[in-house]
């Protein structure tokens, strides 16, 4: 037994080199910010995490640098970088963020073995499972859905640890029904995997409800689910409760993701793996480990079919199915270890044999992990970026929109300038977390007005074409500053437009100012708004921001029909009534997470151009309304107003639940490390 440690361990650290091999050292520890693809944009959020919300005593808070304001992870997973600001005390922020990038890819052979050590598989089943999850780990037939390298060096890096942990958690969860144990290490699991990735936490109900398909045993696996569960959901509850309470405030995302070719799902790297998976199933029907894998598997395919019709992505069950399927290939030699001569070998057969498989199949993944991990400062178009980075900086208040264009890319990554509150400490509109602000689908629509090339992610609402004279309105409305362009095709339009003065070029760059805006987040509306009837707010604003003949009137969303003596159902119904506003004068401070403004327009409508959330509270006024497009609306009844982002009811209960829970942990864990040390007393 002991040499068959020794052999697993030896083989793990082959695979471990393997992989360093391509994740050069040289690289992940170089000091250089991360580019490429999405990940890029997540970088920032580490730092803000690490400098802004972590030194205020929170994990969850706002973030104003993008979508006119967002609330930050209240609707994406803050375990990575959590362990990213961890890391910070130890290394650079830069080395943190790559180390933890590349976590979830370097675990996930680590995990396999371990859930196949807790499915009793007898040796070498379980180091040959962690061998044959290289070719998942390797596999370039998509790079966006989730766990494999190109999805992990795309952005997905915290789906892939939530792979890796989850799959951790099919076998401990196995081993604990069976014993009635690892109630803690379970729901610590399902604590860590929810942190991680929502798709993979209700990976884990699916798992668990395969304990349930039982008549013997059916109400003892209840119990046993419902302390897990139970403990893990306890834990989770500070992040949980917030989630599902923010809900009305998020942009959805659902769309079937349209696979362009079967190889794609079944690519040939894989394709080895599945005929022993296949073959594994046969050989080991009556097995009931079998029929685990076998039901996650085709749960995993029912969950994807059915994804659209529930409001999730569907694609994202796929990858959980394809790893499924290729690590549980190993599970044919079950049938055949006592048969082996020299079953010590087959380890190291097994690794060369990947090994030889694996490297003509990988073509770009070398190179994009050099082209990510060499970061910003390692592209030719690094001081050119840094140029227009230090002139926003210092060209004044307001934000920046830009266009989109995949020119950008010469500076690392498409996305580069979504990180404008990073580099050049100016809000921008465009960011990474589209799904996790109200504002989204107003800032997509801008930018189809101001693109060549615009992305429009969100089906559910529709887009326009290049027309930059048309932008302006929505642009002032945005508090829009400046103009980055570069397409000729925009450069041309923007030259055009008399509101707009170019500032400076930078060689293919050119920067303009919106001439007709002076910055300001706070302003008095010119006509009342109009309390708007509706049962699809989002919609609604929507067909109204597109609207150029009523959307200088902006529309209420609110329960209190008393405040607003203006009211309609209809866009067609809406009326122009002017407010007459005294000398105005409004001196305003916009801070991370609070707004403070003097007015001497008490009792007169104030439009805060940023994102609604009920999170925001108020000083100086009676309450915050929702008011067209997505922002907030205030009526002072003093001339000090003072707006903050606070903790709501919910992440207060969730926090005290969590407490509880982490109680819980501690003091079984205190039990049983007693009962431990009695007995060997």
């Amino acid at each position: 037994m002991k040499k068959n440690n020794l052999i697993d361990l030896i083989v793990l650290i082959f695979i471990f080199l393997f992989l360093l091999s391509y994740f050069k050292p040289s690289l992940i520890l170089s000091a250089t910010t991360t580019a490429g693809g999405d990940t890029a944009s997540h970088y920032p959020t580490a730092v803000y995490l690490k400098e802004v919300l972590l030194p205020a005593g929170k994990i969850m808070g706002w973030d104003p640098g993008n979508y006119a304001g967002y609330p930050l992870f209240y609707h994406y997973f803050p375990l990575t970088f959590l362990l990213m600001a961890l890391l910070n005390f130890i290394f650079p922020m830069q080395v943190a963020f790559k180390l933890v990038t590349v976590l979830g890819t370097f675990l996930l052979p680590f995990c396999v073995y371990g859930s196949f050590r807790f499915l009793k598989y007898r040796f070498p089943v379980p180091v040959l499972a962690a061998a044959f999850s290289l070719a998942f780990l390797f596999m370039e037939a998509n790079s966006m859905w989730g766990g494999n390298i190109p999805s992990t060096l795309a952005g997905e890096f915290s789906y892939s640890l939530s792979l890796a942990l989850m799959i951790l958690f099919f076998g401990s969860l196995y081993s604990g029904v069976r014993s009635k144990d690892k109630i803690i290490l379970n729901a610590a699991l399902i604590f860590l995997i929810g942190l991680s990735h929502g798709y993979t936490l209700i990976g884990t109900g699916l798992i668990a409800a395969f304990f349930l398909f039982t008549r013997d045993s059916f109400l003892e696996n209840l119990k046993y689910l419902f302390k897990v569960f139970g403990l893990g959901g306890m834990l989770l509850a500070f992040w949980l409760l917030p989630f599902f309470g923010s809900l009305a405030y998020v942009t959805s995302y659902v769309a079937r993701w349209r696979i362009a070719s079967i190889f794609e799902a079944v690519p040939l790297i894989l394709i080895p793996f599945f005929a022993l998976s296949g073959l594994s199933f046969f050989l080991n029907r009556k097995d009931p480990r079998m029929h685990y894998f076998a039901y996650f598997i085709a749960a995993g395919l029912l969950i994807y079919s059915l994804s659209p019709m529930i409001g999730m992505l569907d694609i994202r069950w796929v990858p959980a199915v394809q790893v499924f399927l290729t690590i549980f290939g190993a599970a044919f030699l079950s049938r055949f270890i006592d048969r082996v001569r020299f079953p010590q070998l087959l380890p190291f057969i097994v690794f060369l044999l990947m090994f030889v498989w694996i490297t003509p199949n990988v073509s770009f993944i070398r190179g994009w992990i050099s082209w990510n991990y060499e970061g910003f400062e390692g592209k030719r178009a690094w001081p050119l970026f840094q140029e227009i980075n230090a002139y926003l900086s210092q060209s004044g208040k307001g934000r920046v929109v830009y266009e989109h264009s995949p020119d950008h890319n010469v500076f690392g990554t498409e996305r580069a300038f979504e990180n404008l509150p990073y580099f050049a400490k100016r809000n921008t509109l465009e960011g990474l977390y589209m799904q996790s602000s109200i504002s989204s689908p107003f800032v997509f629509y801008i930018q189809s007005e101001v693109s060549k090339l615009a992305s429009g992610p969100f089906p559910q609402f529709s887009y326009t074409s290049l027309n930059v004279a048309k932008a302006l309105r929505r642009l002032k409305m945005f508090n829009v500053t400046h103009y980055i362009v570069r397409s000729p095709e925009a450069k041309e339009q923007a030259a055009a437009v008399p509101q707009l003065r170019l500032e400076r070029r930078f060689e293919n760059y050119e920067v303009y100012a919106l001439t007709a805006n002076d910055g300001r987040y706070v302003v008095p509306l010119r006509y009342e708004p109009v309390l708007y009837a509706t049962d699809n707010w989002k919609q609604d604003f929507h067909a109204w921001f597109k609207n150029d003949e009523v959307n200088d009137v902006h529309l209420v969303y609110s329960k209190d029909k008393d405040r607003f003596r203006l009211k309609t159902d209809s866009l067609d119904k809406i009326i122009h009534v002017p407010v007459r506003l005294p000398t105005v004068s409004i001196e305003e401070t916009i801070g991370n997470e609070e707004i403070i403004f003097d007015t001497s327009l008490v009792g007169y409508p104030h439009l805060i151009k940023v994102s609604y959330h009920p999170n925001w509270k108020v000083e100086g006024a009676d309450m915050i309304y929702l008011v067209s497009p997505s922002f907030m609306l205030v009526y002072p009844n003093r001339s000090h107003v003072k707006l903050t982002f606070c903790r709501g009811p919910l992440n207060y209960l969730g926090g005290i639940i969590s407490l509880f829970g982490w109680l819980i942990v501690l003091g079984g864990t205190a039990y049983r490390i007693g009962r431990l040390l009695r007995r060997k007393g």
